[in-house]
């Protein structure tokens, strides 16, 4: 196994929830995620950047760059060089179906690999949650929980943790 980059997620289980406890999950909606590198890696703020449609991969980078841009600020530059990042940002897809990555998932990746937000953050990972658990579309851990439980009335789900 290669050693973790600051890109990495050290906890998905644990940030997921952080971040599923914060929003209100629906189907087809997109969170961003900012936590903070290092070891614990502390979630800092959680948005939801779109719910509907998928969008055309032009508008989700500009959408995500303006994003990255205000929350993150500008990457600092110190004496002769860029310092490191001191965020992360972790997207996560919510919506119904088997928690394997489809395109559109991935197309998020690629949104973010085209947003050239140069903010304070590193552009990590993107997890699905599903009612059957959740994944990474990079990092290949897998879990039941947290999940989207469908049990609620409504097009909102529960989020649903295992104790």
């Amino acid at each position: 196994m290669r050693n973790a980059e600051p890109w990495d997620v050290g906890d998905p289980v644990r940030v997921l929830t952080d971040v599923l406890r914060r929003v209100a999950a629906e189907p087809d909606a997109v969170f961003v995620a900012m936590l903070r590198t290092g070891e614990r890696q502390e979630l800092v703020n959680v948005t939801q950047i779109h719910v509907g449609a998928p969008l055309v991969r032009h508008d989700a980078s500009e959408l995500l760059r303006r994003h990255a841009r205000s929350v993150a600020g500008d990457r600092p530059w110190e004496g002769s060089g860029w310092r490191r990042p001191q965020f992360l940002f972790v997207t996560v897809v919510c919506r119904r179906g088997r928690v394997i990555p489809s395109a559109q998932d991935y197309f998020w990746l690629t949104a973010w690999r085209y947003s050239n937000h140069c903010s304070n953050a590193f552009d990590g990972d993107v997890y699905l949650v599903t009612e059957h658990g959740w994944t990474g579309c990079l990092d290949r851990r897998a879990g039941f929980a947290p999940h989207l439980g469908a049990g609620t009335t409504g097009s909102r789900l529960a989020v649903v943790r295992d104790s």
